[in-house]
């Protein structure tokens, strides 16, 4: 019985030997350029054995065709850079007046509408004068009496200065006509200042414009009494405008005073208006959680007027003759950002650089770079310092 299973178990293990010898001479007349061993077929290692080359050793069992890496490319050159924040906002006047009556009053004419343009002086609004004017009528009469008195006490007073001289009366009678005289002068002074009041209440019917500018909305209308507390209209001062713009806060460290801005209103097409920014303000607001920077821009001509919505562009950087290259390229490292340059001999080499200013698509490289050299873009996972590569395309800097 064990005789049986020994010649048994023999005659497998030669059917397996022989079916394993035709089976790698099978393949050895497939493949006659290739130095497929034995050893190598019996094994079951047959792609490391089929890339074989006669009398050559295999590295890690691939050639060194096999281990190029194919990657896109930027051609590296010196060009100008700027980055631009495009934001929205809206125009205000570099200076807002509220406009009130200074007495109270019923406003009888109104000379102007939303919108126009006025000038300093000009008449804007007046109230009913009426009792205005009946002031100003009592104390021209007071004025007139209190003259006609004064003449009166000054004529005495001279007839008692003569008999004074001959020694008509005593000088207590004439110091006495002399106080009556002076009593009446004074009168005369009072009744002057009171004129002047009542002439400046007159004057205060009428709503003149303390300077240039735009009259906002009308708060008031004709008919309509009105007090000092109450706001007539608002006069923007247009020569020189402020563009309040609404900056998120993941952008607020790229703002800083005196960054050139460039603005377009929807009003005139193609136009743009240069300013600069002015003011930060210190607080972020709303629920849109935004940050107010205000740009000061020049508006002689009167074009921008307040309320217009406003698109703007600010240069928060700007470099002349930079090396740039994609930000994609770049791997932040312990040792700070690195990337991959190809040299003559198509290999990837790793280099650390120094950065002067990132953004999401362009990075400006201060050192370690030079133009001309051939950066990796989009680096691969398998691509490591000194592997060979296959560039499929170069990108050239839009410069060029």
């Amino acid at each position: 019985m064990k005789k049986s299973k020994r010649l048994l178990i023999g005659f497998i293990l030669l059917w397996v030997i022989g079916f394993a010898v035709i089976w790698g001479l099978t393949l050895l007349k497939k493949s006659p350029d290739k130095n497929i061993g034995l050893p190598d077929m019996l094994s079951g290692n047959k792609e490391q054995a089929a890339a074989a080359e006669p009398g050559q050793a295999m590295p890690d069992g691939l050639s060194s065709a096999n281990q190029a890496v194919s990657v896109r490319c930027y051609r590296v050159a010196a060009q100008d850079f700027r980055d631009d924040l495009p934001v929205m906002g809206l125009v205000k006047g570099s200076l807002e007046i509220t406009l009130k009556f200074e007495i109270n009053g019923i406003i009888q004419e109104i000379n102007f509408r939303e919108g126009d343009i006025i000038y300093k002086k000009d008449l804007i609004a007046v109230l009913d004068k009426k009792d205005a004017q009946l002031k100003v009528d009592y104390a021209q009469s007071k004025l007139d009496s209190a003259k006609t008195q004064e003449l009166a006490a000054l004529k005495k007073l001279e007839i008692h200065e003569s008999l004074y001289k001959i020694g008509g009366i005593i000088k207590v009678k004439l110091e006495e006509v002399q106080l009556e005289a002076k009593s009446a002068g004074l009168q005369v002074e009072s009744a002057k200042v009171e004129l002047e009041s009542a002439n400046a209440e007159l004057g205060k019917t009428n709503l003149l414009a303390p300077r240039d500018g735009v009259l906002g909305s009308r708060d008031s209308e004709v008919g309509e009494f009105v007090t000092p507390n109450d706001k007539m209209a608002t006069l923007y001062d247009i020569m020189e405008v402020f563009v309040d713009l609404g900056i998120v806060e993941k952008d607020i460290d790229k703002i800083a005073l005196g960054q050139p801005v460039t603005v377009t209103v929807d009003a005139y097409p193609g136009m743009t208006f240069n300013g600069i920014t002015d003011n930060v303000f210190p607080l972020i607001e709303g629920k849109s959680r935004t940050l107010t920077v205000r740009v000061r821009i020049k508006n002689e001509d009167a074009m921008l007027l307040p309320g217009m919505f406003a698109r703007a562009m600010i240069t928060v950087a700007e470099f002349s003759n930079a090396i740039v290259v994609p930000s994609v390229s770049l791997n932040k490292t312990d040792q700070g950002y690195q990337l991959f340059v190809v040299n003559e001999n198509n290999e990837a080499l790793s280099r650390t650089v120094d950065v002067a200013y990132v953004t999401t698509d362009y990075t400006v490289i201060a050192s370690g770079l030079s133009e001309g050299d051939i950066v990796v873009v989009d680096t691969p996972q398998e691509l490591k310092d000194g592997m060979p590569v296959n560039i499929v395309e170069i990108q050239e800097s839009a410069s060029e």
